[in-house]
This record gives structure tokens, sequence and C-alpha cells, in this order.
């Protein structure tokens, strides 16, 4: 499954027999320099299966009615309580997002129970997703090893052929988290790419066994599994219609699976197969003279942008380049030294979906497996039904005691047109009480319309 995701959830209208819905919204006042300059929802925690927090603000139009509400969810955390061994499922983590916001709208007693069955996958739209291959190696050393050799040779192979003064691609990066060194290839084609191997439960981070031997056999497999992770960005999620669940579903889901991998071995030119020993002379022979010549000049190790004829513009080096790399798997802008050093022999079956982890049958309970995931949205769906169910008792009560008011002539406006609109959590009256509360006070207030606190918003949650 996938590692996390981000969705957005667009509220449907509500119908007149909904009522007056009052959303759950955090909210906070954003301060700048002793001003209020800003009201905005905070971010607050929902739960699913386990003990895992996620995400989950409101978003609000001018108004201050919310209008959506933004998740962010760890899926094999929610479910599992472990996220160690897994595979991609995209398309159930936006069902456990929907079951997830349904319980938290049904127990927050101001949304009518009928409304949220309401709230399918069409209103939902995903905003980042994140892909998780676990790749199995023979040992904990052959996958760490490979780990190391991978980064170093992806440094070399994404160096911009034109800065010769590079070393490594400004792309590649390295990140530390306790005793276990991650790296990353980071915003390329509107993705980034993760790099490590999962051997301990890391600090700050939820994870939840049923037992200590579960945990041991768990991580025993995670010690030699290489978790290559591969983020999806908003944008390219848009660009590349990719935002709707619909797009992951069956078949569908399976090909991007197999399409952004297949990207990610082609942009480290997986399948170039680049030789660590100097060509035979035999095989040399069976180029032109000019190819010949550009080789000859590569391996003494002469920098090939003082190569006199390209230096000249007579000859073009680009098919020149290609011939040489398919004919003896040599890349004249890679130092024949340094290819030599960085090669990865045998690359195309180390960076291999044949290599995607299988758990034991004994062990399937706690792993991120398809067939694990379905049956766990399925007890996330009962906890779902037990919650309408029970909001509905509560609802139903209010709507007869509003009932009863009505007929004594208590509350005669609280029907009409109000019962057909929506509210925050906090009406919009008691915010601007609020704010007067503060220009008593000698309290600055101002609500910028250009957009230059927006994104204070994010130092709140």
């Amino acid at each position: 499954m996938s590692d996390s995701q981000t969705s957005i959830f667009y509220m449907p209208a509500p119908r007149k027999k909904h009522g007056t819905i009052n959303f759950p919204a955090k909210h906070g006042i954003i301060f700048h320099n002793k001003e209020v300059c800003h009201l905005n929802t905070m971010s607050d925690h929902i739960k699913g299966l386990t003990k895992a927090n996620n995400k989950i603000i409101a978003k609000l139009n001018g108004d201050f009615q919310v209008y959506a509400y933004q998740l962010s969810v760890n899926h094999p955390a929610t479910l599992i309580g472990n996220n160690v061994l897994m595979s991609n499922s995209v398309y159930q983590a936006a069902l456990t997002h929907k079951y997830q916001l349904q319980i938290n709208l049904a127990e927050s007693g101001g949304v009518d129970p009928a409304y949220v069955k309401t709230i399918s996958l069409k209103h939902c739209e995903f905003q980042e997703i994140t892909l998780t291959y676990c790749l199995e190696f023979e040992s904990e050393k052959q996958a760490v090893g490979f780990q190391s050799k991978l980064k170093r040779y992806a440094g070399i192979v994404l160096k911009s052929p034109r800065n010769s003064d590079e070393k490594i691609s400004k792309k590649v990066g390295v990140s530390a988290s306790g005793d276990t060194q991650s790296w990353y290839i980071n915003k390329v084609d509107g993705r980034s790419v993760l790099f490590y191997v999962k051997d301990r439960n890391q600090p700050n981070k939820f994870s939840s066994f049923e037992s200590p031997e579960v945990a041991g056999d768990i991580y025993a497999i995670g010690k030699r599994v290489l978790r290559v992770e591969i983020k999806l960005s908003t944008k390219y999620l848009a660009e590349s219609g990719l935002s709707k669940p619909s797009a992951w579903r069956g078949a569908k889901g399976k090909a991007v699976y197999q399409q952004q991998f297949d990207w990610l071995r082609t942009l480290l030119k997986v399948d170039a197969d680049y030789r660590v020993n100097k060509p035979q002379q035999r095989h040399i022979d069976q180029l032109s003279v000019c190819d010949m010549l550009v080789l000859d000049w590569h391996l003494k190790g002469k920098p090939m942008n003082r190569f006199p004829e390209f230096k000249s513009g007579e000859w073009k080096k680009s098919p020149i380049k290609q011939r040489i790399q398919e004919r003896l798997r040599i890349d004249i802008d890679i130092p024949w030294k340094t290819q030599c050093r960085i090669a990865i022999p045998g690359l195309n079956g180390l960076l291999s979906l044949d290599r995607l982890v299988e758990p034991p049958k004994e062990l399937l309970a706690h792993c991120h497996m398809p067939a694990t995931v379905k049956r766990k949205n399925r007890e996330l769906r009962k906890r779902v039904d037990a919650a309408l169910a029970a909001a509905q008792i509560k609802w139903d009560a209010k709507v007869r005691g509003k009932g009863k008011a009505t007929s004594k002539g208590k509350s005669k406006t609280q029907g009409g047109a109000a019962c057909a609109g929506t509210t925050a959590s906090i009406p919009v009256s008691t915010l601007l009480a609020v704010l007067e509360g503060f220009r008593k006070a000698g309290v600055l207030v101002h609500f910028p319309s250009d957009g230059t606190t927006s994104d204070v918003s994010n130092l709140m949650g």
C-alpha cells in the first residue's frame, strides 16, 4: 500500500431535509506583530483501527463556512499498526479516508447522519501520494550494501553532463534518522524518491504489534528489504489524471504502480548495464572510425568537452554517444574510471519488481498486503455503520425536541431557510464577538486579502 496520502473531500451540497449542518472544525486566530491578522482552522486528529493519529483540517470559504476536509493519513499504521512490510493499493486508501471522515462527522453530533451517507469517493481528490515498493534481498548486508552502491551510482548518472565541475548530482541528497541512513532523489518530473532500509522501529514513529515475537519476525524480514518510496506531488497528480480515486482502481492502479517504477528505472538508466571492464579489441573494431577515435579519447581519461571535433562543432556528439553506449555499454559523459567504480553488475535484476516482498502466511495479518487491507477496511466500514446508527438515535431525539419546542412557540426561528445552510462549528457571530473583544483591548484587527498570511496556517498544526 502507498505509505501515506493527503486527500481532500469536497462536501456535497446538503438538501433541505438535512437541516442546519454544523461541520466540526477547530478554529484558531493567527497573530502577527500583536495584530489579529487571520482566522483559520487548526488541524485535529482522527484514528482508524489503531491508535495512530492522522491529521484532518477543515477548509473554510470566505464566509467562514466549511466547504471541504483535508486528510493526511499513514494508511498502513491506520489499519495494521505498522508499515514495515507492505504493497501498493491506493484505491483502498481512498476508502479508508472516506470511512474515517464519516466517523468523524457522525460522532460530532452536528451533522445529520443521512447527510454523512451522501459523502462518496466522487467527492475525493488526492493531493499527494507516496508509493512504496519493498524489494527483498537475501540478507541485510546485501540490502544495505545495494542501497549504498545505488546512491553513489545515482549521484553520477543523474549529474548534468554540461557541468564538469559537479562531482555528483545536486538532485541526490542524504538524510540520517538514528542509525539508519536514507538518501533521496529530489523533485524530478514532479516526483521525489526516497531509499532506505527499515530495520527497526524509529523514534517518534507509531508502530504497534500484537507481541514482541511478531515484531521480531516482521523486522527480521524488514532488515533485508530496501524500501523505495516515490512521492507524487499535487501538480503531477493533476496533470497526469491521477487525482481521483477511480484512476487507481483495479487494473488501472496496477498499471500506474508499474509505470512509476519503470520511470525510476529509466531515470537511473538501469537497462544501460554499464560495464566495469575495458571492452575487448574485437568489440571495439566493430565501431566506425570516428566512434573508435572518440572511444579511445574517452578510455584515456580525457574530457569529452575537449575532443577536437566536438569542440569545433564538426562532429555531433549525441549520435556517437548513443552508438557507443548501445554497443559497448559505455557512457562517454561519465569518466571511464568513475564508471568502472560506480557500475553495479546485474542492476537490472537488483532494482526490479520481481523482488517485491511476499510475507509468510502466518504474518499476513500484520502486513499491509491487499487481502489484509480489504479485510481491515471491511472492519472500518462496520465502525462507520455503528457510528451512523448511534448518531441517528441522537439526531432523531434532537429533532423531536426541537419539534416540541416549536409547537410551544418557543423556537419557531429555528426552522426555515437557515436549516438548509451550513456553518462552521463556531458561529461567525461568536468569532466576530471575540474580535470585538480584542478591539476593545486595543489589539489591531485586519483581514488581508492579498494572501500574504495564508502560509502562516502551516504553523498551526
